[in-house]
């Protein structure tokens, strides 16, 4: 695929706001899955690590009074973002990380990042392929969800 020149050109700094920032790693993100070109995925890998890195000092200030409308409803949302995978998936996931890891091709700050990350990727994996799957109820045995 040939990703849209928009992606490369589209202006952002730190005064963009975290909304907007994040759609832009959405698309970034969505660009790169598709990206064939090495020069355009590395490209698309900068600007989504520059939005990142944008995004960092932001995440733990309050959200800014002129953002405050883009963010209310008026009807609770029918879902939240929550991190949802394939069990198959998130054991790559895991394996990746943890190859990646014993390789030592990583900076020290790197590997200390990719280690958390593996250990919370791990715990979710764990939680979730330990969760219930079936309740006891007086007409016998429902699977959940």
């Amino acid at each position: 695929m040939n990703t849209s020149n928009a992606l490369f050109t589209t202006p952002f700094d730190h005064n963009t706001d975290f909304i907007d920032l994040a759609d832009n790693c959405e698309r970034f993100c969505e660009a790169l899955v598709e990206e064939t070109d090495p020069a355009r995925k590395m490209a698309l890998c900068g600007r989504l690590a520059t939005s990142l890195a944008l995004l960092r000092p932001m995440l733990l200030e309050p959200v800014p009074e002129y953002l405050q409308g883009r963010l209310t409803v008026d009807v609770f949302p029918d879902h939240a973002p929550v991190f949802t995978t394939e069990s198959d998936q998130l054991n790559r996931y895991c394996e990746e990380i943890a190859q990646l890891l014993i390789s030592g091709a990583l900076a020290p700050e790197s590997a200390r990042v990719m280690s958390d990350l593996l250990f919370e990727l791990t715990r979710y994996f764990a939680d979730l392929l330990k969760a219930p799957r079936w309740l006891r109820t007086e007409a016998g045995v429902a699977l959940l969800g």
